[in-house]
């Protein structure tokens, strides 16, 4: 079992991620933002990181930015579905620039999702 932090701003999708890592025994710990998503990494410890890159405020590039500059090695899931201004497949590159080390489209299923998390942490 792996402790997950997932960080995404719409309730609806950390919901459903959540419920598909807690059925594969996992515990996670959901985030709305990327601010007290660091600060979760900051007050514990966790084995990997799921995190949506177009969040208000504190995106997930950010996050991704500051966990590498602090020396986390913790690996990193980028997931995006873009937004008309700034497209998915923008954000995901910038994403892998600053050190994460899986891309996922917006929407994606459920086993897409659970391959990338068996392949990082290794299961």
């Amino acid at each position: 079992m792996a402790r997950i932090l997932l960080i995404d701003d719409v309730p609806a999708v950390t919901t459903l991620l959540s419920a598909v890592l807690d059925g594969c025994g996992h515990a996670v710990v959901e985030c709305n933002d990327g601010t007290s998503g660091l600060a979760a990494l900051d007050g514990g410890s966790f084995d990997l990181v799921v995190v949506d890159m177009m969040m208000p405020g504190l995106d997930g590039i950010e996050v991704v930015k500051r966990l590498r500059g602090a020396g986390h090695k913790i690996p990193v899931i980028a997931m995006s579905g873009g937004s008309d201004d700034f497209p998915a497949s923008h954000s995901l590159k910038l994403s892998e620039m600053y050190g994460a080390n899986r891309l996922l489209f917006k929407p994606f299923d459920n086993d897409e999702l659970v391959a990338a998390v068996d392949e990082l942490l290794g299961s």
